[in-house]
């Protein structure tokens, strides 16, 4: 009956760990507009100033300024522009790592997401298995979502093609290339390969490029991210069947009794799990265990109010 219920509260507890923000200090989607826009303000602000210090075919000149941050940006460097003095050179090296230390942030939050998203599954996936039993596998390999990791894939990769059709017919129009030609300069720019021999010249061109270069760079990133989404996906899939119905060995159960007493509880299994599934290491639980010995300041095994009483009773007369 006490394991019954420790079960019991361990999975509401786990319910709470579900239902929480998977990122707490979330950035949203509004908030990294603001940021890449005050980037580009700043730097048309900037390079405006200097355009005499640029070299290359001008148009307009905010226009080159913003065409100019952006391919700096985003590392695609056609070379049909270029900073020529010390002061360009130097504005043009703090932009470049600037933007590609934004990008790197946009990244790191979705992967932060997609970890977080595993922990989660893994957590509840154990506990749907203690509750309904090995035949709750189907239900949690559903939980999985990787249809919707696909679906992901599948909708990115169609903007991708649709903005890669979009750039090579504009440059085929506007810019005057060959399809063939457009295709690689549309090719070349998503991949910020940026050879130089063929870019956008007219007004037009880089006012259509200004928009469609941060996109196309930032989908064809997203793309990858979910192409590796998709693949975990797959793998968490079989990583869960396996940990949910490998046969426990005696080795097994010795090991998760972390407080050698012959039983294993619910928490103590959990533990076991997520050290085996290498999502904590024994330093990690000694540091946790050592933190809940300080706090047991009665010794009674458990954290109580009074424990905490005692604590704030002894912190207020030191």
């Amino acid at each position: 009956m006490a394991d019954h219920g420790m079960t019991d509260t361990l999975l509401k507890k786990v319910k709470i760990y579900e239902d929480r923000p998977l990122t707490p200090n979330h950035i949203s989607l509004k908030q990294m507009s603001l940021i890449l826009v005050a980037y580009l303000t700043v730097g048309t602000v900037c390079f405006s100033l200097i355009q005499d210090q640029i070299s290359g075919m001008k148009t307009n000149k905010i226009l080159d300024a913003v065409y100019f941050c952006v391919i700096t940006m985003t590392a695609a460097g056609y070379g049909d522009v270029g900073p020529e003095t010390r002061l360009a050179k130097s504005l043009a090296c703090v932009f470049v790592f600037t933007g590609l230390a934004l990008g790197g942030f946009v990244l790191s939050k979705v992967a932060d997401y997609i970890v977080e998203k595993q922990e989660i599954l893994f957590v509840k996936a154990i506990h749907m298995h203690e509750t309904n039993g090995p035949n709750s596998s189907n239900d949690i390999l559903k939980e999985a979502e990787t249809n919707k990791a696909k679906y992901k894939f599948l909708t990115n990769l169609t903007l991708i093609l649709f903005l890669m059709t979009l750039g090579t017919l504009f440059l085929s129009l506007v810019e005057k290339l060959s399809y063939f030609e457009a295709f690689y300069c549309v090719c070349a720019t998503i991949t910020t390969l940026g050879y130089g021999d063929k870019s956008f010249s007219t007004r037009a061109g880089r006012l259509f490029a200004v928009f469609w270069i941060l996109v196309t760079t930032v989908s064809l990133a997203q793309l990858f991210v979910y192409l590796v989404e998709l693949w975990t996906e797959n793998r968490r899939r079989a990583l869960v069947h396996w940990v949910l119905n490998r046969k426990l060995t005696v080795q097994d159960l010795e090991k998760a009794d972390l407080d050698d007493d012959k039983v294993v509880s619910a928490a103590e299994y959990v533990l076991y799990k997520l050290r085996e599934m290498g999502k904590v290491s024994n330093e990690d639980i000694a540091v946790v265990v050592e933190g809940f010995k300080n706090l047991d300041v009665d010794h009674s095994g458990t954290l109580t109010v009074n424990d905490l009483k005692i604590i704030e009773s002894f912190e207020s007369q030191c």
